[in-house]
């Protein structure tokens, strides 16, 4: 994902020598100079000038060259903004010529933040599976009434053979989703482009699966996933791929729910202090998209069921079904154990504000385990976790554990991809469990799955 480390660093180092030359006469009032450029070389009319020049040139040309091998080979994270940021504070004080080289002085401010960034930022890539089989990735088209888009993770024969690059991302969206996401959500969001380039370079980011190979076996046990709110299939990559080592075949499904609603433009939820009927009109459009997934979920179901799906594996049977979902995920894959009877619905941390009254009185028909944070971290009216505890109120048979230090982003991707920019903003209280809890999370999912008991040092990890 650094493929131009070295480079950002020399473009950063010359921002920092043109902002000491430009800054002489205020860093070292007695005309004593870091460098004489009046007395550099043979010509000595104007040279302060033409190296300001030169060196305005090479800025220049150096930004443009780091813009390209950005742009075409790496992509572009938040803090890429503080350096554009730098040169064209710099630029400007060097045209404007203030005396108290403000700008100047601003610019010096962002650079020494992008160079800490450069260093303290975390590039993680996808661990390894730990699981005992070779797992293979297909995406696919269910034959249902969504036309879902589905990623397959899946054990594979291993027969030596290689693994091939597969992209993260589905399609180009995702940022406009983040960005419609932080409208809804925050009093206050910047401009779209910000997010466009922010997270540009998660359009580079690959994971790696075996080339396509026969299953392990033609009897397996299955797993429907179903991705957060402003999420995709891909997501949660990390998660699947640990179970498919572990012998599940994993359906993860696209939902297609619009993140900000556009009939009600202007409405913000977090924090706002909404009134009573706005937040009523906002549960009714997230509980008919809430049915959307339920209805994809259990056509899925059907079609595993009645053996629907050879055009993807051959005269498969599956030996059990499993749901798992995360946030709006997991609420939709418990709406849908209130209807059918699975092997067993696991749901992390669920977003349970789409229910309705009788929904959320409606008990589950299938072994249930419900994985949820310790604390929230500020007042969500959508968020109140006064939702889980009534839920829970008519569904005692359903075992739930609070995780210490778990946040509600786990276990999306993204918690590896910019752990340091979503402990920035909230999302994250810290970026050095990261591994721990998500290793802990897959782990509690397979031996439920399994009807395993939990370590003792899983249980002291509960409150």
């Amino acid at each position: 994902m650094r493929k131009v480390f070295i480079f950002e660093f020399i473009l950063a180092a010359h921002v920092v020598f043109c902002i000491l030359i430009e800054m002489q006469s205020i860093i070292f009032p007695i005309q004593q100079k870091l460098v004489d450029l009046d007395n550099v070389g043979p010509v000595k009319k104007n040279t302060h000038a033409n190296h300001n020049s030169y060196f305005d040139l090479f800025g220049f040309f150096g930004l443009c060259i780091w813009l390209l091998l950005k742009y075409f080979f790496e992509g572009f994270r938040f803090n890429s903004i503080l350096i554009m940021a730098a040169y064209t504070f710099f630029f400007f004080d060097r045209a404007l010529q203030f005396a108290d080289k403000i700008l100047c002085q601003v610019s010096a401010v962002l650079t020494i933040l992008y160079i800490w960034t450069l260093i303290s930022y975390p590039v993680y890539e996808f661990p390894k599976s730990t699981g005992k089989y070779r797992t293979c990735y297909k995406s696919i088209k269910l034959n249902d009434s969504y036309q879902t888009d589905t990623s397959v993770y899946y054990p594979c024969q291993d027969n030596k053979q290689e693994d091939i690059k597969y992209k993260w991302l589905p399609n180009n969206k995702f940022s406009k989703l983040i960005y419609e996401l932080s409208i809804l959500s925050t009093k206050w969001a910047p401009s779209e482009w910000i997010f466009d380039i922010g997270l540009s370079f998660l359009n580079f980011i690959n994971f790696t699966a075996s080339i396509e190979q026969p299953l392990i076996n033609k009897e397996l046990d299955v797993i429907i996933f179903s991705h957060g709110f402003s999420q995709h299939r891909n997501a949660y990559t990390t998660l699947c791929q640990q179970l498919a080592s572990e012998g599940y075949v994993v359906f993860s499904l696209q939902h297609y729910e619009l993140v900000y609603p556009w009939d009600i433009k202007g409405t913000k939820i977090y924090n706002t202090g909404n009134y009573p009927e706005i937040i009523e009109k906002y549960q009714k459009i997230r509980s008919s998209h809430l049915e959307w997934r339920t209805e994809q979920i259990q056509q899925l179901i059907d079609n595993l069921k009645s053996n629907k799906i050879k055009d993807v594996f051959y005269d498969f049977k599956p030996l059990s079904i499993n749901l798992i979902g995360h946030s709006f995920g997991g609420a939709s894959v418990l709406r849908v154990a209130q209807e059918i009877n699975v092997n067993s619905v696991i749901a992390y941390d669920p977003w349970l504000f789409p229910f309705n009254q009788e929904q959320m009185h409606k008990q589950v028909k299938c072994r249930t385990l419900i994985l949820s944070k310790d604390k929230n971290r500020i007042k969500q009216e959508w968020f109140d976790p006064k939702l889980l505890k009534e839920f829970l109120d008519f569904n005692t048979q359903i075992e739930h554990y609070k995780i210490k230090g778990l946040d509600h982003a786990y276990p999306v991707d993204l918690t590896y991809f910019i752990a340091a920019e979503m402990v920035l903003i909230g999302e994250l209280r810290t970026d050095e469990n990261l591994f721990k809890i998500n290793n802990l999370i897959s782990s509690l999912t397979i031996k439920f799955m399994q009807q395993k008991l939990f370590s003792i040092e899983e249980n002291k990890q509960f409150c």
